[in-house]
C-alpha cells in the first residue's frame, strides 16, 4: 500500500529532480510552500489488500505548485489579466486541471 511519508518523499523527489533549479528558494536562506496532487493507482484486478498479499500501487505526481503570494485587492484588475493568487495549492490545482484536460484530450483522440 502506501504511507503519507512515501507520498511526501515522492513529492520532494519530483520537486528536486523534475523541476528546474531556476526560481527555487536558496537552501538554508529561503523557503516556499509546496502542494501537489498525486495519482495512486492499483492494478485493475486487485481491488484491496489482503493480509497475505498487499496490493502494489503505482504513485505519480501529476501536478505540483509552489508559492506564497497574492497580489492584494488594490492591484486586482476587473478584466482579469493579472494573476491574483499564486499560493502553492492554487497553482497545484490549476496544474491538475490542465492535467485532467490533457487526459480528456488523449482519451478523445
Amino acid at each position: 500500500m502506501w504511507t503519507a511519508d512515501e507520498i511526501a518523499q515522492l513529492c520532494y523527489e519530483h520537486y528536486g529532480i523534475r523541476l528546474p533549479k531556476k526560481g527555487k528558494p536558496e537552501p538554508n536562506h529561503e523557503w516556499t510552500l509546496l502542494a501537489a496532487v498525486v495519482k495512486i493507482q492499483s492494478p485493475a484486478d486487485k481491488a484491496c489488500d489482503t493480509p497475505d498479499k498487499p496490493v502494489q500501487v503505482t504513485k505519480e505526481v501529476v501536478s505540483m505548485g509552489t508559492g506564497t503570494k497574492c497580489i492584494g485587492q488594490s492591484k486586482m484588475r476587473k478584466n482579469g489579466d493579472i494573476l491574483n493568487d499564486s499560493h502553492a495549492e492554487v497553482i497545484a490545482r490549476r496544474s491538475f486541471q490542465r492535467y485532467l484536460l490533457h487526459q480528456l484530450q488523449l482519451a478523445a483522440t
